[in-house]
């Protein structure tokens, strides 16, 4: 995932940079060293020793914002400020640097990060979806029908409108995901992004506004998203099997996204109580209420 700089961090939900990108992908490394300057000017402020913040993948942020609320209502001397997105890979580089408190990950670590001191703790599980408007009158869709899709070759709903694809840059996590579900499908996604024209979704968000906003649209989500930020999307059922955190605890729905807290080695007395909380009935009660489960 692509991490903004300081103008987006500023912002309330991180909507105020919507890049429609074709064939490039945003500049990483910059990008992401930005938004930990700013983060860790805004830590020079003066923040309370019991403050923190958290930030990371988009997947997470919705539910992390409740469980923050809930958790603040009760220890009300620790005060949880949620960043915009920041991506899996920025939220990590800004937790070791030392610029938020907490990451959420939508990916294990790689070998680099872990050495540089960062620990991981699988802390839930959320279906991974295709997704399109609330006001869609499709429901299902096979994977045959989304190799289809991506390979150029369904190009109409069964209503006659048109089908509008809505991607991930090459090096995200669920285009990884994706790609992985069947070889027919990595097949027509190779199509699909060399197309002209192509729309491509820098982050979560911005893949949900998208699936809203464009008629016909289809694209990879996940429910804690969904559901967490009470969006206008249907995700669908695949394959006959429905998107449920039921079915996908019991693997009847196979495909799903790990979500990890990420730490430097040393955590806060903050960060530790926040992370019982969250593994706790009360905590476990709204991973629930948001499409999560613990594995």
């Amino acid at each position: 995932m692509v991490q903004y700089g300081i103008d987006t961090i500023r912002s309330a939900r991180g909507h105020s940079v919507r890049p429609a990108i074709e064939h490039r992908e945003p500049s990483r490394p910059g990008r992401a060293c930005a938004v930990v300057l700013a983060l860790l000017l805004g830590s020079a402020a003066g923040a309370a020793a019991e403050d923190f913040r958290t930030g990371g993948t988009g997947a997470a942020l919705g539910t992390m914002r409740l469980l923050a609320d809930e958790f603040t209502a009760n220890n009300p001397d620790i005060r949880i400020t949620t960043v915009p997105n920041l991506g899996s890979s920025g939220g990590i580089r800004a937790v070791v640097a030392g610029a938020i408190g907490l990451a959420v990950a939508s990916r294990p670590m790689n070998a680099s990060e872990r050495k540089l001191g960062a620990v991981e703790i699988e802390y839930a599980r959320t279906p991974f979806v295709f997704a399109v408007s609330a006001k869609s009158r499709v429901s299902s869709i096979t994977s045959g029908e989304l190799a289809d899709i991506y390979a150029g070759r369904m190009v109409a709903w069964a209503d006659g409108s048109p089908v509008r694809i809505v991607l991930r840059p090459a090096s995200d996590h669920d285009t990884q995901i994706v790609k992985s579900m069947s070889p027919g499908i990595r097949r027509g996604l190779l199509v699909a992004e060399a197309r002209p024209g192509v729309r491509f979704a820098v982050h979560d968000q911005d893949a949900a506004d998208d699936l809203e906003r464009i008629a016909g649209a289809i694209g990879p989500s996940s429910l804690a998203l969904i559901v967490s930020e009470k969006r206008d999307l249907k995700a669908l059922t695949l394959d006959g099997r429905e998107p449920t955190v039921v079915n996908a605890a019991s693997g009847a729905y196979p495909y799903h996204k790990q979500l990890f807290f990420v730490t430097g080695a040393r955590r806060s007395a903050a960060v530790e109580r926040f992370i019982a909380f969250v593994q706790s009935p009360a905590g476990r009660k709204i991973l629930a209420q948001n499409g999560q489960w613990i594995p």
